[in-house]
């Protein structure tokens, strides 16, 4: 059995707008900041996994290691960035802690930016195993929070026309 090639048009801003509307379901954010914050999971790569679920489309897992180098460029950054955010919250007068978050988003749309060019340079195949949502928990220990991330979102049609 040959595995048939994907070809799909992924852009940050079709990205972008999917992670923006998915992460917008109360359920998917809960099990996205449980990942992160107990499972040192990447929510962005997450919201990837999840896109390219919907699209049927998978990557080898050869090709982990490719994708996880991506993440290191800003993972350090985004990482300090936030628990310095977190930390400095009660102290910074609202106009600046909202800016900060702003800031924190940019740096998140940058990471996803760094995840598209990855991807784009990947040998994408039809979907056929496990999910890669699933993958992914199972890889942090935390394949119960896969049930938040196992249904069809139903405005991914919407979000894959963009």
């Amino acid at each position: 059995m040959t595995i048939e090639r994907v070809h799909l048009s992924l852009t940050l801003e079709r990205l972008w707008q999917f992670s923006l509307q998915y992460y917008s379901v109360r359920e998917v954010k809960e099990a996205c900041l449980t990942l992160q914050n107990h499972y040192h999971g990447n929510v962005n790569l997450l919201l990837l996994l999840k896109w390219l679920d919907e699209q049927g489309a998978t990557i080898a897992k050869s090709d982990w290691a490719q994708v996880e180098l991506c993440l290191s460029r800003s993972e350090s950054l985004l990482t300090s960035f936030r628990e310095f955010r977190r930390k400095v919250k009660l102290t910074l007068p609202d106009s600046l802690y909202r800016e900060a978050l702003q800031f924190e988003l940019q740096l998140e749309k940058q990471q996803q930016s760094d995840l598209v060019d990855c991807i784009n340079g990947l040998t994408l195949h039809n979907a056929s195993g496990e999910p890669l949502t699933l993958f992914y928990c199972r890889k942090l220990d935390a394949e119960h929070l896969h049930q938040a991330f196992a249904s069809p979102f139903p405005d991914h049609d919407v979000a894959a026309s963009l």
